[in-house]
Order: structure tokens, then C-alpha cells, then sequence
């Protein structure tokens, strides 16, 4: 058993730290779906917006998360360390609308 505490940040409510690491015992299949989900609320945003800065900032992000997305290996834990930080950085923009 962990003795990890839930994450108290509202952007990773989301994500339960279990003993697996930062994704849990099934990383690669947990950042593949945070990564897609990621992806979906940004495309859903940038729908939204009107706003040609924001327009800028959300298609970075939606071309950092389908990088992160394709660069993913099972085995990689660097790989899955940065779709962890890079879900977590666009959900803060999405949040807060701070890079």
C-alpha cells in the first residue's frame, strides 16, 4: 500500500497516485488516455475561442500533447513523465489561462 496522499492540486484531481508511480501500476495506458483527454478538452477550447493569442497558446499545446502522444513508450519513463507535466501544464492554461 502507498502512502501517497491524493494530489491537492484541482488540475491532477484527476490523476490518483498509486503504486505504479505517477500513472499507477498501468502507466502507459493511463498517460495514453490523460494524454487523450488532454487533447479533447484543449481542441474543445480552442472551438471556444475567439481570441488569436489564446488560439496560439491552445494549438501549442494540442501539437505538444499529440507530440507527447506518439513519442509515448511503455518502457519509457522520461516519456511518461513529460505527458504527465504536459497534461498537467495545458489543464493550469485551460484552468487559470497562465502558461
Amino acid at each position: 500500500m502507498s502512502d501517497q496522499q491524493p494530489p491537492t492540486d484541482p488540475v491532477l484531481s484527476h490523476v490518483q497516485p498509486l503504486s505504479g508511480g505517477l500513472y499507477g501500476d498501468k502507466p502507459y495506458e493511463a498517460a495514453l488516455s490523460d494524454l487523450r483527454a488532454a487533447v479533447a478538452e484543449v481542441s474543445a477550447a480552442l472551438a471556444e475561442t475567439e481570441d488569436p493569442a489564446v488560439t496560439e497558446d491552445l494549438t501549442r499545446y494540442q501539437v505538444d500533447l499529440n507530440r507527447a502522444h506518439l513519442q509515448l513508450r511503455p518502457d519509457d519513463t522520461a516519456a511518461l513523465e513529460r505527458a504527465h507535466v504536459l497534461c498537467r501544464t495545458a489543464r493550469r492554461y485551460l484552468t487559470t489561462g497562465a502558461a
